[in-house]
């Protein structure tokens, strides 16, 4: 027993470390202006503010990379707080439907053991087609229909009937029902979304497969991917009526402690208790315990964004294949017979219910909702996927994320254009490692600068101030600071010491151009921030004689002259200058002691003692 436990760990640990994150990238290295995401950043921020929401996790796939990955809020507010993290997981409501029942059905499809055009009476005894009232004209009930929520099957059923009648749950008196209620139109002459569809395509799934829904999607979908924290949570009231999982998560073997840890709640239920595993929608929970084809999954972004890398690869990911090409374009083209109603084969194109793709996102962009507040949105046009994950229900079910979802997607396709790559790859992997800091606050130091200031290191150490953050770039110069300020001026740091220059003297600009740019990154600073104390520091002297740097030869004198125009203009606009210059130079010259140098530019351990005793006293 032991061996056959130990084998099963190993496989477990194997398997997951075959799952592969994609890759993370600055937005500009994919042609997005990270500037224009502020505005997706504020639309979330201010519905957090308002308490629409709790929080939110927001990821931008683009050519197979993560552009953006953030986390805001909470995940939890009721009974206690807990901060939302960029892994946690959320219950994807209606999402399921697209993200794994539609997806697993074009997986028979194109193994050829189901067709589209299939009657659904094929394979559910007893499954009534539409009749007309006076019973002579009939039309066929197509998985195509279900699909396309274009069946005529009614939205919902009558949960709490349902469970009266049947007991709960019983997944086989639903679909009992399902077959047999009335339907409201004749297939394809209209659009009416339908959770009914999904059950119904489940048991279509489960029957030809000879597994669960559940077990088929693990093995054919999220195992494929190694989506490991993606999964259905079989649930059922105890016998005090709470609800409890029956069966652990798939990612319960590789997480510390309790693997419910990582789930966003939903919503507070009447003892009090709040759901956090078990599915929030009724039908799912009560009669089909959990497991359903209409909602059920849950899972966290970077899982997400795995598979919509997949769809925008044509089905692969990483040398693993889970649909062709043609299943692809086949699920996000609106078919011919219903080519008025916007619903492809499993996702949303253009109905009533496909306004979290915006304003600008093109024609062929797909994708879909889920009632707790996620979104998924790609447009195989601009490759580019939109995955926003809100549990909106927490702790109660009184506020809608249809507007925010709007907003968001428009900021995000807004930013969209050809930005040339004008920064080192260390300069991109540095500013997405800011990005994945936590968001700068007001009571935060900033330390910002160029490879001067990064080389520093923790900051927060040598100064004895836990607050103290380090944004310093290598070879930064003054408009890439300038460029990045979004990532620190929302946040309207306590204080902010300023030093940069140094890498524009080298490329040969003028004392008058190198102060000008200065000057317009201080008054930025002042008009987004006006509550940040600001310290402008001089520039450091050089020492030419170590032969390093060409581009600075001849520009030991120059400094200085930069340096008294930043005097004057921290004196116009009332800012704090730091002169360390005198601090670092031989004893009447401009250059910089060579004992406190390592190249001639850079600071040793000696002069970033001397850089620390002169900003203690500022700090």
């Amino acid at each position: 027993m032991k061996i056959r436990y130990l084998l099963l760990l190993v496989w477990l640990m194997a398997l997951q470390a075959t799952a592969q994150p994609l890759q993370r990238v600055a937005p500009e290295q994919v042609g997005m202006d990270s500037r224009q995401l502020v505005y997706a950043d504020e639309a979330i921020e201010a519905a957090i503010a308002d308490k629409t929401i709790p929080g939110a996790v927001l990821a931008i796939v683009r050519d197979g990379k993560m552009a953006y990955l953030k986390a805001y809020g909470n995940k939890r507010v009721y009974p206690n707080i807990e901060p939302m993290t960029v892994n946690t997981i959320f219950d994807m409501a209606s999402c399921s439907k697209s993200m794994s029942t539609a997806i697993c059905a074009h997986i028979l499809a194109q193994r050829g053991k189901i067709r589209f055009l299939d009657p659904v009476s094929f394979y559910i005894p007893g499954f009534k087609d539409w009749t007309s009232p006076d019973g002579k004209e009939k039309k066929t009930i197509r998985i195509a229909d279900l699909l396309t929520h274009t069946s005529g099957l009614p939205p919902y059923a009558p949960v709490k009937d349902l469970e009266q009648k049947y007991g709960s749950p019983n997944p086989d008196s639903l679909m009992t029902y399902i077959a047999t209620c009335k339907r409201d139109f004749k297939p394809q002459t209209d659009f009416q979304y339908s959770c009914l569809n999904f059950i119904t395509l489940q048991h279509i799934i489960e029957k030809v497969s000879g597994e669960s829904l559940r077990d088929f999607a693990r093995e054919n979908l999220f195992n494929v991917l190694g989506m490991n924290h993606t999964d259905y949570l079989p649930c059922k009231r105890d016998k005090n009526g709470k609800w409890v999982n029956t069966a652990d998560a798939y990612w319960a073997a590789f997480t510390p402690g309790d693997w419910h840890s990582l789930i966003a709640p939903t919503e507070k239920q009447p003892d009090g208790s709040v759901l956090c595993g078990q599915v929030h929608d009724p039908l799912a929970r009560i009669m089909n315990g959990g497991i359903s084809g209409n909602a059920g999954v849950f899972s966290c972004v970077e899982d997400i964004a795995v598979l919509c890398a997949a769809l925008q690869n044509e089905g692969e990911w990483n040398g693993h294949r889970i649909l062709s090409p043609l299943a692809v374009k086949a699920m996000r083209t609106v078919p011919r017979a219903t080519a008025t109603l916007g619903r492809t084969l499993g996702w949303d194109s253009f109905s009533a219910y496909a306004s979290n793709k915006g304003d600008y996102f093109g024609p062929n962009t797909y994708g879909h909702t889920g009632y707790t507040g996620t979104s998924i949105v790609i447009d195989p046009d601009t490759n580019t996927s939109v995955i926003l994950l809100i549990n909106a229900v927490h702790p109660e079910d009184k506020h809608s994320t249809v507007r925010l979802r709007s907003l968001v997607a428009n900021a995000i396709a807004a930013s969209i254009y050809s930005v040339p790559q004008t920064y080192t790859e260390h300069y991109y992997q540095r500013f997405t490692q800011f990005m994945d800091e936590p968001a700068i606050t007001s009571k935060d130091i900033v330390i910002v600068g160029n490879s001067l200031t990064e080389n520093g290191g923790d900051w927060g150490k040598r100064l004895n101030k836990s607050n103290v953050r380090n944004r310093g770039i290598i070879g930064d110069e003054v408009m890439g600071i300038y460029d990045r300020l979004h990532l620190i001026l929302p946040g309207h740091p306590a204080k902010l010491f300023l030093m940069e220059g140094i890498n524009d003297v080298s490329h040969d600009l003028t004392a008058d151009s190198i102060v000008s740019m200065i000057r317009l990154t201080v008054e930025r600073i002042q008009k987004e921030s006006p509550d940040t104390k600001l310290y402008l520091q001089s520039l450091l002297p050089i020492n030419e004689s170590f032969g390093r740097y060409k581009k600075l030869e001849g520009k030991t004198d120059m400094i200085p002259v930069i340096n008294a125009k930043l005097e004057t203009l921290a004196k116009e606009r009332h800012i704090t200058f730091i002169n360390l210059f005198p601090l670092f130079t031989e004893k009447g010259t401009n250059v910089l002691r060579s004992e406190l140098s390592i190249d001639g530019l850079h600071l040793n351990e000696e002069g970033y003692k001397i850089w620390v005793k002169a900003l203690k006293k500022r700090v």
